[in-house]
């Protein structure tokens, strides 16, 4: 195994790409949904020096109205994945994708995923179909995953409503995948979902989007909130200290200094979002974190250590 862990890498399937094609969901983002093949992906593993990959669905999420399809699309991702782990059990695990807004058969894939295909985690879009996670509709699902002491990655999703005429809401990566990332987890410390399953381990992307920057509002707010007897009283450090965050995206120069205000050391991963980053751009992201100074304590925890702690990458499920 190499010196790095990527917890936040995507793959894709010719029978994922397809359904997308057929449903009209290929350009959805705004974004190019790029080409991926296990060659192009040992290459940058190569290149940047990854051991080991988290592989996870990305977006657009994989329910586009038929929940049996969805629940037979899933499944097919799925066992596709764990066929690549078996065949490269050094180089790659996966995050099993879950056929949601259905939370029966959501529970039914995750039971299968971990059970019989030797998943090390689940990946949730950060809402599917306008169903946000927080939602108490999805407390089977979350009771499930506290049973297992789960882990859970989360993933942006197209919002139910974007703005029209705003260039924003035309490349979703930009600005409308941060803001909902943002407004799940919210949603997952205001609701008391965090509070009330505690052993489920969630990892939040992208540096954790808008988090970092709005944790003392939040903090406030919600007390300011819960004195006047709107809301419930919650404990907005407590649940976000909780968290775990890759840092995927541009983290330089400010992104990662943020980030470490909120998130201990032994909650950080490295997330290269390959294919959807360049990996030219993540080389230089490697280098860029292998020269911070300011790293020297926590690089080893960041690359590796706590990969292999939270997800047991080299341990049997």
């Amino acid at each position: 195994m190499g010196t790095i862990i990527d917890a936040h890498c995507h793959y894709l399937t010719e029978r994922y790409v397809e359904a997308l094609k057929k449903y009209g969901r290929i350009d959805e983002d705004g974004f190019p949904v790029p080409a991926w093949s296990l060659e192009t992906q040992l290459q940058y593993m190569e290149t940047c020096g990854i051991g080991h990959a988290l592989l996870s669905l990305s977006t657009p999420h994989q329910n586009f109205g038929d929940d049996g399809f969805s629940a037979e699309l899933s499944r097919s991702i799925n066992e596709e994945a764990a066929d690549l782990c078996k065949k490269y059990p050094e180089k790659f695990s996966f995050a099993a994708c879950l056929p949601l807004p259905n939370v029966e058969l959501a529970v039914e894939e995750l039971q299968f995923g971990f059970d019989r295909l030797g998943a090390k985690a689940v990946k949730l879009p950060s809402q599917a179909n306008g169903l946000y996670l927080g939602d108490e509709r999805l407390k089977p699902l979350m009771a499930e995953l506290e049973r297992r002491r789960g882990v859970m990655l989360i993933h942006p999703s197209k919002p139910p409503v974007a703005p029209a005429g705003c260039f924003t809401s035309g490349p979703l990566p930009l600005l409308e995948f941060i803001n909902d990332t943002t407004r799940a987890v919210v949603n997952l410390i205001a609701s008391g979902t965090l509070e009330e399953f505690p052993h489920v381990r969630v990892i939040v992307p992208h540096c954790g989007s808008f988090l970092p920057n709005i944790i003392d509002r939040l903090a406030g707010i919600t007390r300011l909130l819960a004195s006047k007897g709107v809301g419930r009283p919650v404990d907005v450090e407590a649940g976000l200290g909780s968290l775990y965050f890759d840092v995927a995206g541009d983290i330089y120069p400010r992104g990662l200094l943020i980030l470490r205000t909120l998130a201990a050391d032994d909650h950080l991963l490295f997330g290269g979002d390959f294919p959807y980053t360049p990996v030219s751009m993540i080389a230089q992201k490697v280098q860029a974190l292998e020269a911070d100074e300011s790293l020297a304590g926590c690089r080893e925890k960041l690359f590796a250590e706590n990969a292999i702690g939270l997800l047991g990458i080299g341990r049997r499920h």
